[in-house]
């Protein structure tokens, strides 16, 4: 005797009334970081119109599909994922089977086709960030005759396994010692302000621009996603002269450093690489990897930024785009 027909896949476009659910799916995901969760995807709502997608099967919610698109985008048609963070994509709950993920985002296309989209531009989350990595929407992709469209390099610790710092570093950590560099983490808003006008200088004096993020902003996230956010300095007696914003996520297993930078008086004294170095001691064995971010800028590869990230052991891993017209 057969059993009975499962029930209709329904997709709907996310509003608000769907937070809980939403939360629910992204706390029991396997490949869904705290950024996917509605405190942190809502925070710059101001600036991107949200244009998530809900797949249901019956009552039951399946998975969830970050996107959205910048206000006012010259591009409406194109559905991105996500243009406010660095990745976006289907986030599925628990350890979806592949056929279920492609009529999945088989259903999500025609959605997006009846809802007037005629592109998708997809950051898929790196593997990095997943508790339990799959690439069953990559082959989708492929199958609908995606195309790559950008590649950067990022660098990876493995936290499970030894790593080995390189001579250079050591120097700079013996620099630090002998110069009485202290290293810790902090909550303090003054310190957060000292980090953020510290990195603003570098980056406005190396390339003409500013943080992502503001000083507001971070604050404000890391209010609204405790645990999430850590800001850990360095100072030369009460001063400080170098640091390291990570984002984290233990569920998923993951520390990524989003800010690291130090002051002239902070290169000087090697504080960024004792930062580093005692973020990556504190973080085994509550973590298993630690992303260090990408050192390319449209595929040129920055060689000294590289080379720090390696000289702690990293190794490479690529983060992907890709564009999907329909």
């Amino acid at each position: 005797m057969s059993g009975a027909e499962p029930a209709a896949i329904r997709v709907e476009r996310y509003e608000p009334g769907h937070a809980a659910a939403w939360d629910a799916l992204v706390a029991a995901s396997a490949n869904g970081p705290f950024l996917f969760g509605r405190a942190y995807l809502d925070y710059h709502q101001d600036r991107f119109e949200d244009c998530s997608w809900l797949v249901w099967q019956g009552l039951r919610l399946r998975a969830v599909f970050v996107a959205g698109r910048i206000r006012n985008a010259a591009e409406p048609a194109t559905l991105v994922a996500h243009p406010g963070l660095a990745y976006g994509g289907l986030v599925t709950a628990g350890a979806a089977k592949t056929p279920d993920v492609i009529t999945w985002l088989d259903a999500l296309r025609t959605a997006w086709h009846a809802a007037g989209f005629r592109q998708l531009l997809l950051k898929p989350v790196p593997r990095v960030f997943c508790r339990q990595p799959s690439e069953a929407a990559l082959f989708w992709l492929h199958r609908q005759g995606a195309q790559l469209a950008a590649r950067e390099l990022n660098s990876v610790i493995d936290l499970t396994r030894p790593f080995r710092i390189g001579t250079w570093r050591r120097g700079n950590l013996r620099k630090a010692r002998l110069h009485g560099v202290a290293v810790g983490c902090t909550t303090a808003d003054a310190d957060y302000a000292a980090f953020w006008e510290l990195l603003a200088t570098n980056l406005h004096r190396t390339h003409g621009r500013q943080p992502v993020h503001t000083l507001a902003e971070i604050c404000r996230l890391r209010d609204r996603n405790p645990g999430h956010l850590e800001l850990w300095v360095a100072r030369l007696a009460e001063e400080v002269v170098g640091g390291v914003l990570v984002f984290q996520d233990a569920r998923q297993g993951f520390v990524h450093t989003q800010y690291i930078g130090g002051s002239p008086r902070g290169k000087q004294v090697g504080a960024v690489d004792a930062v580093l170095a005692e973020l990556l001691r504190c973080k085994v064995p509550a973590f298993q990897r630690l992303s260090f971010g990408i050192s390319t800028v449209q595929g040129v590869v920055n060689q000294g930024l590289l080379n720090q990230k390696e000289g702690f052991g990293a190794t490479a891993e690529t983060t992907d785009t890709y564009t999907l017209n329909f």
